[in-house]
């Protein structure tokens, strides 16, 4: 009886290990998912635009319709992701016009950030060795929100 107590112990602290550092709920997408995602969402992706960041992967969606754009980047390691991650957050005033509440999200495998000011709505996520930020407005918000969802960013 006192073995089994201890296995079920050991069992609910590896799902809450599981749990809180993502590893069930993110999942890298490398940049052909990321092409074939987007273009089926009517995207045009471009590998031509200059990168802020020097990744080894750098695309872009973007749509007609839309006034923002899907900023992908593939970094050689993780590390290299979580220098271009604090860099864009240390810079979020760039894209922002006025005071903004942000709030930060951050696991073991990823870090989320998102800025909602009077007008901008701008989220930066990484998980892993991969980021992606979008600059948009906040009449645009659950649908920057639905996208990142749905790729498990």
């Amino acid at each position: 009886m006192k073995n089994k107590s201890i296995i079920a112990g050991i069992a609910i602290i590896v799902m809450v290990c599981i749990i809180t550092t993502g590893c069930m709920f993110y999942n890298v997408i490398d940049k052909e998912e990321f092409n074939k995602h987007f273009t089926a969402l009517g995207y045009t992706i471009s590998d031509t635009e200059e990168a802020k960041y020097e990744a080894d992967t750098y695309l872009v969606a973007t749509k007609e319709d839309v006034p923002y754009k899907i900023e992908y980047y593939e970094f050689k390691n993780e590390v290299e992701a979580q220098k271009a991650y604090k860099n864009y957050k240390d810079h979020i005033v760039d894209y922002i016009t006025t005071n903004s509440e942000n709030q930060e999200t951050t696991g073991a495998v990823f870090s989320k950030t998102v800025a909602v000011s009077t007008d901008e709505y701008i989220t930066i996520s990484r998980v892993k060795n991969t980021l992606i930020f979008i600059a948009g407005t906040k009449e645009y918000r659950e649908d920057i929100d639905n996208i990142l969802k749905d790729i498990k960013y």
